[in-house]
């Protein structure tokens, strides 16, 4: 490392105090470098420096209501959020391009968020390569300090994660140890006393409202002298001259009035409790140093912020009324073993955190922060659809046989299967009504963070554990951040094993997680389509020929596409269904079957119908058992089908059209219900209800983000279907892992709003499996719907 650049900005004295301290963990980690400081402020021009300097200070001593209405309207209001983020970056980015240029660092600091937006500016148009990091050092981040272009944001404890990720979800957030100078540590407060000629028993609260000496403090200090005639007072007015002279004029023996001091260490180390009211500098000097923090009437926005998540993490007290604090300080001393689990908080968290030197070291050799990429709108559908009640995720269960020496599957095996499950190395980012979905990799998200592994109680029937497992496993839903979950259950009779894996729909269909899996055992990598476009020119066509079947093909797809169009849109609501249809949570049932796979290809070419459309009235005739006298005559099923082609067939995504099919569920004899699916589903087929289908999921994508989530949840919920139904491909020969042979496969679906059945078919090896999800609390249902699908195929 040969040059750091230091971006910081002199407004208080906070962030340039971060910014000492990222110099000294620099030079401790690399001595040899150069470390280059530019102001942020001063980069804007002559004179503006000195102007914002003044507009924060009259902001917050004569206009905080002014100062809380902007912050508070950057969290309120996304478009101006968004709008002030990209005016400040691109003002700010030019100005600073120049320094940044002529120095080429090889490693950026920021500790100042206009700075930090200018520097992402910088990074998104390809002007600085450099890796960047940047340090909040308010203890509370706002959309002003975080941003996705900077390889890493350091927040200064874990409450603060979540607020950071809001503010920009592809951020890469981590937690740093409090950024001080090193001085500032757990000390010898006896020791430090005495240096500073402090009463050894007196109870000490030092007053610091930043280097400028912001709020009420003379209120401040008459309440502590209220509080009882123990406590000392020593104030730090930092720059603040009047302030210091109004103190003294008060002549109050037990008020210790300090100036500007470079012995802040000292005094803090010195002290039973820090007083403060912005909670920037001062209070990440009183956590580093284990003091317990006392807010008193935070000043506006940022101060009010950083109180709350204090609070929050159970490292300080508020107080912001008359006579608050003397009770606060009443009652600390009345209880000195509350005092005592705050400074111990302080301390856990200090060792918890991430040390700036290391934050550094990961910094430069970590992958940089991989920029976010829209999501495509057949898979921001999934975004939109999903509830906490109805969370959208699919899945699948693999049920392994002993290795040949009679051994398990070991978790290394699981570990290796899962690591090609799509979206493992991925967040999802649901975005806003103003900004589309998207996804970013993670390339530090491993298998083995993903996988739990839990073991069977012994003598546990084995299929009653899967099913068990299951309807656990799957009842706590993956999240955008974690799209991806999986673990192995093992000690199962005779060896046995089962891996069960849940991801996002939004990262995947079934067809695309069964094939990575079964393709990570033969070796097979899945195909991640590139996250930019390359730009070229279309090729030549090589002659009138090919030019003609072209358009020939495009103008019969075209009308597959209109007949699919017109077939979807008049087919109307779903007919009526007399069931429960209400999903009171994610809480889930799975009901699996299988039948031999020989036996049912032999029935469907006994009757002449292809194996999906003989599954598929199979399911039909189950819905008739189920719903029995009131069953309608007929039944409207979501049916998802590919339409992958050989150059998609391995890649992530959602790669499927619907069709929505009646399927018949009135009375009729079976083998009339066989044919009667084949013929409805052929009808929807041949309009290209599938392509149809799929075609207007990317149109509704086309519309603004706010328009396509409601649109989205218009058409995906049972007001247009009544069930799902999906009948996947899977593997026509015996696949192993490790010798181990996967025995089964069960398909898991996921349920939509409204529609409280979803049946998963689909062929493995010599078996035709079926997996039908419920609500937990329909559990009966879905057994006899699975019962049902048995007992129509016995008949056959």
């Amino acid at each position: 490392m040969e040059r750091v650049l230091i971006v910081s900005a002199d407004m208080g004295e906070g962030h340039n105090a971060t910014g000492r301290a990222l110099e000294g963990a620099v030079r401790q980690r690399w001595p040899e470098a150069t470390v280059r400081w530019v102001d942020a402020l001063d980069a804007l021009g002559p004179g503006f420096g000195p102007l914002f300097r003044r507009i924060y200070v009259a902001n917050v001593e004569t206009t905080p209501w002014l100062y809380e209405f902007f912050y508070g309207a950057i969290w309120r209001m996304a478009w101006f959020a968004a709008a002030s983020r990209r005016f400040t970056a691109a003002w700010c980015g030019r100005r600073l391009a120049g320094p940044v240029a002529e120095f080429a660092p090889d490693l950026v600091l920021s500790t100042y968020p206009m700075g930090t937006a200018a520097l992402a500016w910088l990074r998104r148009r390809g002007r600085l390569a450099a890796p960047i990091g940047a340090w909040v050092s308010d203890f509370a981040p706002h959309p002003f300090w975080v941003y996705g272009a900077a390889d890493l944001t350091m927040v200064m404890h874990d409450v603060a994660v979540a607020p950071a990720l809001r503010c920009s979800p592809s951020a890469h957030v981590g937690v740093s140890a409090p950024p001080v100078r090193a001085e500032f540590r757990p000390g010898d407060r006896a020791g430090a006393r005495q240096y500073l000629d402090l009463p050894p028993d007196a109870f000490v609260a030092l007053v610091s409202c930043g280097s400028l000496g912001f709020g009420d403090v003379e209120g401040t200090v008459r309440e502590l002298l209220a509080a009882d005639p123990v406590v000392l007072p020593v104030v730090v007015c930092g720059r603040n001259e009047e302030l210091a002279e109004r103190l003294r004029a008060l002549r109050e023996p037990r008020v210790r009035v300090v100036g500007w001091t470079g012995e802040m260490a000292r005094y803090t180390i010195a002290s039973d409790v820090v007083v403060t009211n912005a909670g920037g500098a001062t209070g990440l000097e009183a956590l580093a140093c284990g003091r317990p923090l006392l807010m008193h009437r935070p000043i506006a926005a940022h101060g009010r912020a950083n109180a709350a998540l204090m609070a929050r993490a159970g490292l300080a007290l508020v107080s912001d009324e008359d006579g608050e604090l003397t009770t606060t300080v009443r009652s600390l001393l009345a209880e000195p073993e509350r005092l005592k689990a705050m400074a111990e908080a302080a301390a856990r968290h200090c060792d918890t955190a991430t040390p700036l030197a290391r934050a550094l070291e990961s910094l430069v050799a970590d992958p940089r922060n991989p920029p976010p990429q829209r999501l495509r709108a057949e898979d921001a559908l999934f975004l939109h659809v999903a509830t906490p009640e109805v969370p959208q995720q699919v899945g699948a269960v693999l049920l392994f046989d002993p290795k040949p020496d009679g051994s398990p599957v070991t978790r290394a095996d699981a570990e290796h299967l899962v690591s090609a499950t799509p979206g493992l190395r991925a967040r999802l980012l649901p975005g806003t009504a103003l900004w589309r979905p998207k996804w970013q990799e993670d390339p530090a998200r491993t298998a083995a963070g993903v996988l739990s592994h839990v073991e069977a109680a012994p003598g546990t029937d084995p299929d009653l554990a899967v099913t068990e497992a299951m309807d656990e496993f799957f009842s706590v839903a993956v999240t955008p951040e974690h799209p991806v979950r999986a673990r192995l259950v093992t000690g199962l009779e005779g060896g046995q094993g089962a891996l069960l894996v849940a991801l996002h729909h939004a990262a995947s269909d079934g067809i695309a997680v069964i094939s990575a899996l079964v393709g990570q055992t033969r070796g097979k990598v899945a195909v991640v389509p590139p996250p930019v476009r390359e730009r070229g020119r279309f090729p030549r066509l090589p002659g009138k020929r090919p030019l003609r079947q072209a358009v020939t093909s495009r103008r019969r797809q075209a009308g597959e596409l209109v007949r699919g169009v017109w077939s979807l849109a008049k087919a109307g609501a779903a007919p009526p269904v007399r069931w429960e249809k209400r999903i009171d949570g994610p809480r889930r049932h799975f009901a699996r079957v299988h039948l031999a796979a020989p036996d049912v290809r032999a029935a469907a070419r006994r009757i002449g119908v292809p194996t999906t459309d003989f599954v598929l009235a199979l399911v039909a005739e189950a819905l008739h058992r189920e719903l029995g006298a009131d069953a309608p005559d007929r039944m409207r099923v979501l049916i998802p089908m590919s339409i992958r082609d050989t150059g998609t067939f391995r890649q992530l995504g959602n790669h499927t059209g619907a069709a929505s099919v009646d399927l018949p569920t009135g009375r009729m004899p079976l083998p009339d219900r066989v044919r009667r699916t084949r013929e409805l589903l052929a009808a929807q087929v041949g309009r290209g209800a599938p392509r149809a289908g799929n075609a207007v999921v990317r149109v509704l994508g086309i519309l603004p983000p706010w328009l396509h989530h409601r649109l989205a949840r218009l058409v995906y919920r049972g007001t247009w279907f009544s069930v799902i139904a999906s009948v996947l491909p899977g593997a026509r020969s015996p696949v192993l892992l490790d010798g181990a042979r996967v025995r089964t496969v069960y398909p898991v679906l996921s349920l939509a709003p409204g529609v409280p059945v979803a049946v998963g078919v689909m062929t493995w090896a010599d078996r035709f499996t079926v997996c039908v999800t419920v609500p937990a609390g329909q559990a009966a249902r879905g057994d006899r719907l699975a019962a049902g699908v048995t007992e129509a195929f016995g008949r056959l």
